[in-house]
């Protein structure tokens, strides 16, 4: 592995509307199966802090058949990110989508709402 130290840009953002940690190289570009380790990096700042710093990074370069693996696995592996769900149900394997059920109008003018509990009320 080829190695390479360079100096770097670090912005850090811990606010109510972002949560991020960025890092710039100074002029080097990254490609697949690189490595890259941030030298006395800071790793907490407090909430509604955002930081910007300087510090200095070795880059260790990936080479031939490693960066060819990264490569491919990497396109392979983007597939798994087309079903993203905070849910313990995979609604692509069932058939039943959580579905409101239909009001039904009555002759008194009174209308029947059938629940998901499987209760019927009057309103």
């Amino acid at each position: 592995m080829d190695k390479e130290i360079v100096d770097c840009r670090v912005q850090l953002s811990n606010t109510a509307e972002f949560l991020y940690a960025h890092v710039e190289l100074n002029g080097v570009e990254v490609g697949p199966g690189d490595q890259v380790l941030i030298h006395d990096p800071l790793t907490q700042i407090e909430f509604g802090q955002q930081i910007e710093f300087t510090r200095k990074a070795t880059i260790s370069r990936a080479g031939l058949l490693s960066r060819l693996w990264t490569y491919c696995t990497a396109r392979l592996e983007l597939t798994m990110l087309y079903e993203v769900s905070f849910s313990t149900t995979r609604f692509s394997h069932t058939k039943k989508y959580p579905r409101l059920k239909p009001i039904q109008q009555q002759a008194d003018n009174t209308t029947a709402i059938n629940l998901n509990l499987g209760k019927r009320v009057e309103v």
